[in-house]
């Protein structure tokens, strides 16, 4: 029995020695692959050509295969014999097949040059090996192709070897993006954003700007910094936010698992050519007007509304004036003595000492929590029409025509300026709407507001009118919610152009907020209320 065993493992040994020696045989025969190398042959379709490179985990062979008569394909083995990647170029017969393999283990890797057409006649092919580069000198190349700027790249370079780069860079960010500029691109510049996530973020995104979809953050190298880039008009200006896409996990084996976004940042960026916001700081030796923050009892909203009047600096009671009605009130400049995201009773002052404007009334009404259901109601509607004009008129000088009283908001304000001149044109003549939200159908089976499945009701009721005696002046910004904020604001603009109506229409470098309506909205003011505008 023991004789048996021993001639049992003498064979054993015989066979693992035959399959090493054939190994070593075939290794002796393929060609190894070097720096420098260029090697002409002929292949047929029944050939093989085997080449073979020694690799350390990180290293990379770069080169080509240059195609003539023949149409070839470069299939590369690991050193476990499992194919990493086919190399088969469109072109046909002729020109290069691009050799460009980072190993990820360490061993001998193999190269086959073959041509899947089992007709092919005889052709030629010629095989250079450009460099063979060693682990650090693959990584910087691969860097310089990963890192769109050169500040990446030599924020990641000098991570190598400073383990407080990272730390010393974020802590200088006054915002967390940069601005940098790009050769010969006189249009635009790059905005870089940056992010360091917790361990339970599974992907983090930016959302603001040109990109609707928001942008994916991908990591810097190795460290805990994250980035991404967006191409940028030198004329942009718009708020943006950081997501973090989150996942927990519990149970002794992970059998639990969470998801929750965390929203963790929001910043503005303002490029070097945006437009200028002249109007909305108080200057010295303009007089202000008067700020008076009162109510109106309303029969149609069965309430005390609160308003906010300002009447211009030495307000005339024997002069007429234009009225402006502004929706959002508490934010639009309402609060006497607080901060306000759009300060419009200091752009008034600032636009009247300037002459930039006539004498004008305005009127800041309260939203008091109910925007969302006031802006796209008849109600509304008529408290506006039918109570708040006849009471400023009755205790301000007022223009009797109703090309001398405007609308103003943003947003559904927008949608609620132009809805209520429409229903009141008797009365209210002109329209000033910043992003207005055309896409509301004010029905139970509301529009997506961002991919709208109907026409929105205003748009078909203009499309549907006769025209009406009422001015526009409109604005949206190109990054403001696709089909649902810009598709729609140019279709009613194409309608009411069509129907003859007068309209001043513009479009800016921005998204849907505050930010851009505050530095605009004297445009409005001036191209509705301006001394041509008598």
């Amino acid at each position: 029995m023991k004789r048996t065993y021993k001639l049992i493992f003498f064979i054993i040994i015989l066979c693992i020695s035959n399959i090493t020696n054939a190994f070593a045989k075939t290794l002796s025969n393929d060609i190894e692959l070097v720096a420098g190398m260029k090697l002409e042959k002929k292949l047929s379709a029944t050939e093989e050509h085997i080449y073979i490179a020694n690799l350390e985990n990180g290293m990379a062979i770069i080169g080509e295969v240059i195609q003539d008569g023949i149409d070839i394909v470069v299939d590369v083995y690991t050193p476990k014999g499992i194919l990493l990647k086919q190399i088969d170029s469109p072109n046909g017969k002729n020109g290069a097949e691009p050799i460009d393999i980072t190993a990820n283990e360490s061993g001998i890797y193999k190269f086959i040059i073959r041509t899947l057409d089992k007709n092919a006649e005889q052709g030629t092919y010629l095989l250079k090996v450009e460099e063979v580069l060693a682990l650090m000198d693959n990584a910087k190349r691969i860097a310089k192709k990963e890192f769109p700027t050169k500040t990446l790249y030599d924020l990641w370079e000098s991570s190598l070897t400073n383990p407080n780069e990272i730390d010393t860079f974020i802590n200088k960010l006054e915002q967390q993006h940069i601005i940098e500029p790009l050769e010969g691109n006189d249009t635009n510049m790059l905005v870089t954003y940056f992010c360091v996530p917790d361990k339970d973020t599974e992907y983090a995104m930016q959302s603001g700007g040109p990109d609707f979809l928001g942008l994916r953050f991908q990591r810097l190298g190795n460290t805990k910094l994250f980035f991404v880039t967006q191409l940028v008009p030198k004329d942009a200006r718009f708020n943006y936010g950081f997501n973090y896409f989150k996942v927990y996990h519990a149970g002794p084996n992970n059998e639990i698992e969470r998801r929750e976004v965390d929203h963790v940042y929001d910043g503005t960026v303002v490029m070097p050519d945006a437009p200028k916001e002249l109007y909305i700081s108080e200057r010295k030796g303009v007089s202000k007007g008067k700020l008076m923050l009162t109510s109106i009892k309303s029969k149609f909203l069965n309430e005390d509304r609160k308003i906010t009047i300002h009447t211009p600096a030495n307000y005339d009671p024997k002069t007429p004036h234009n009225l402006l009605i502004v929706f959002d009130g508490e934010s639009y400049g309402g609060r006497p003595n607080r901060r306000s995201r759009i300060p419009t009773p200091t752009i008034l002052d600032n636009l009247k000492a300037e002459n930039k404007i006539t004498p004008t009334v305005t009127v800041l009404v309260w939203s008091m929590r109910k925007r969302t259901k006031d802006l796209i109601s008849d109600t509304f509607s008529n408290f506006i029409a039918q109570e708040l004009i006849p009471y400023m008129r009755s205790e301000y000088n007022i223009h009797k025509e109703a090309k001398n009283v405007v609308l103003a908001g943003s947003s559904r304000g927008g949608y609620a300026a132009s809805f209520i001149a429409f229903n009141h044109s008797d009365v209210i003549g002109t329209v000033l709407s910043q992003s207005g939200s055309y896409w509301i159908k004010a029905t139970d089976d509301e529009n997506h507001w961002i991919y709208p499945k109907d026409t929105g009701k205003l748009i078909t009721a203009f499309k549907n009118s006769k025209k009406l005696p009422i001015r526009f002046y409109m604005e949206i910004g190109l990054y403001d919610a696709g089909a649902s904020m810009l598709g729609t604001n140019r279709e009613l603009r194409d309608i009411l152009e069509i129907k003859g109506y007068e309209i001043d229409y513009r479009e800016f470098n921005g998204g849907h907020n505050y930010v851009n309506w505050r530095g605009s909205l004297a445009n409005g003011l001036m191209s509705l209320l301006g001394q041509d505008k008598k």
